[in-house]
């Protein structure tokens, strides 16, 4: 099975992160957007629950909704990143957080934004999956090979939601992300699917 033909999209789906799922396939990304939540990791699942109850009647919750406090369960996977717009350069985003864990994996971007830490080639990667959270204004489930700190062989289960910052504007994405070894891609993609049809 080659890989653009394994990655659960239609060109028709308009669900949230299916825009993210079209590019993977287009480009060849290994990854892609799963908008049902179905969650491996029962911290991420938790963090879901989380967030649903804090969004309040704007529909996101707040950054200060998320305290180290609320997130001690998974606190070393997380990453907060803020969207900024630069006049030159259009959006920029910025790590504003990354856990020990995150950072072991992804490499520790605490401060810096991601276009000054990842390869160019794999930035269009990171800002549609950062963009297609705050457009759907909701939780999304993403899974890819890691492609930085020399470490393809690892799979990444990510939440990513959107946040409010202290102005209530939507700008902060709130991630969360767990590894684990990856023989191929198209034994995910099999998996995956054998789990949506169990969950269905």
């Amino acid at each position: 099975m080659r890989l653009k033909e394994s990655l659960m999209v239609e060109t028709t789906d308009n669900r949230p992160g299916a825009r993210y799922s079209r590019m993977a396939k287009e480009n060849g990304w290994i990854g892609f957007c799963d908008p049902s939540l179905a969650f491996r990791a029962p911290e991420l699942r938790e963090l879901v629950h989380q967030w649903q109850q804090a969004k309040g009647p704007a529909g996101i919750p707040k950054r200060a909704d998320f305290t180290p406090r609320v997130l001690k369960h998974c606190l070393p996977h997380v990453a907060i990143y803020e969207r900024t717009v630069c006049a030159k350069m259009g959006p920029r985003y910025r790590v504003r957080l990354m856990g020990t864990r995150f950072a072991g994996a992804m490499g520790d971007l605490t401060g810096k934004f991601i276009d000054e830490a990842i390869a160019p080639q794999f930035l269009p990667r990171w800002y549609a999956a950062l963009e297609s959270v705050l457009e759907a204004r909701a939780p999304l489930r993403f899974l890819s090979r890691s492609d930085t700190m020399d470490k393809k062989f690892l799979l990444g289960e990510f939440f990513e939601a959107p946040l409010l910052n202290n102005n209530g504007e939507a700008n902060l994405v709130l991630a969360a992300g767990f590894h684990s070894p990856m023989r191929s891609w198209e034994e995910v993609i099999a998996q995956e699917r054998a789990r949506q049809v169990a969950i269905a």
